[in-house]
């Protein structure tokens, strides 16, 4: 899309997310959870594009694993999650203590959350990783979390006053290690999302996920070496009723050496710990992101999604 098209797009956007901002807090609980499954079969459906990505990606993770309905099935539930978790963002905007009180629990797994030392806390786009910040903000130890900000300058206003109503600080991405760099030199809580593509020129390094290589930031790594923080991995997974739970799976030293290796070595460590979660609740991950998007293996370049291309 060209930025003359973006340009047009803008007021649209900005009126769509007023109006959303307006109308959704408003909804009874049953009604939005009954909105989100209706708008995700809506993406199922009409999400051509994505629905082919998610369903290659499907083959990549599971292959004969899971039969060709069980596939759909999961890609169909993730959209209903990204929905959900969309909408939540705004919903839980109004009366957020409120809210998340009733709605969102925390394990006592997260007990470690509550202490005052520089922590790392690393988790994907799976289920409401929004939600989750919001409720540890509230809870008053708020997340550092880092962004990209959306292009369109007065949406991406809005939502993070939406993303922070708790408490919860988002930092941009660009120049982001400084400012995450002092938030743990004062004994605060910084949170990665790590499930994206970075490139090795951004720092990203190449570990399996899934069995194939993929580029990930190692800015976690490298960030719990230098300041001796240690790193936790956390989900928030929805449950029945409209409610979710945050909870973490495991725990890592910070590595002792600041090597390049060690960073590495750590990094997948994390991504795994990542993958078999989502081994165990797939229907939650946001299949339609092309995760395996560069080929770094040629030997293993038909197990690579369509849209893969060498790196």
């Amino acid at each position: 899309m060209g930025k003359i098209q973006r340009e047009r797009r803008r007021p649209f956007e900005t009126a769509a997310l007023r109006f959303a901002l307006a109308a959704v807090p408003l909804l009874p609980r049953p009604v939005l959870l009954g909105l989100a499954q209706a708008g995700g079969r809506l993406g199922y459906c009409f999400d051509r594009r994505g629905r082919r990505i998610g369903l290659a990606n499907l083959e990549v993770a599971f292959g004969d694993q899971k039969s060709s309905r069980e596939k759909k099935r999961i890609l169909r539930t993730a959209y209903i999650t990204m929905t959900r978790t969309f909408l939540d963002v705004i919903w839980f905007g109004r009366h957020p203590a409120k809210r998340l009180e009733k709605y969102v629990a925390i394990d006592e797994s997260m007990e470690r959350f509550f202490c005052k030392k520089s922590q790392i806390w690393i988790t994907a786009h799976f289920g409401n990783w929004e939600v989750s910040g919001q409720v540890m903000a509230l809870k008053g130890e708020p997340f550092h979390g880092i962004a990209m900000p959306v292009k369109n300058p007065e949406v991406n206003r809005l939502l993070l006053q939406q993303r922070e109503v708790t408490g919860q600080k988002i930092i941009p991405r660009k120049g982001a290690l400084r400012k995450l760099l002092g938030v743990l030199r004062n004994n605060g809580k910084i949170a990665f999302l790590v499930d994206q593509n970075t490139d090795e020129k951004e720092g990203g390094v190449w570990v399996d996920f899934f069995g194939l290589p993929v580029p990930v930031t190692s800015a976690a790594a490298a960030l719990a070496a230098r300041i001796g923080s240690e790193i936790l991995i956390f989900f928030c997974v929805p449950q029945r009723g409209g409610r979710y739970r945050v909870y973490t799976t495991e725990t890592f030293a910070p590595p002792s050496d600041t090597g390049n290796e060690a960073a590495q070595r750590l990094t997948q460590q994390i991504l795994s710990s990542i993958e078999r979660e989502i081994r165990n609740h797939p229907e939650h991950w946001l299949w339609m992101y092309k995760r395996w998007k560069k080929i770094n293996r040629p030997e293993d370049s038909e197990r690579y999604p369509f849209y893969a291309s060498r790196s």
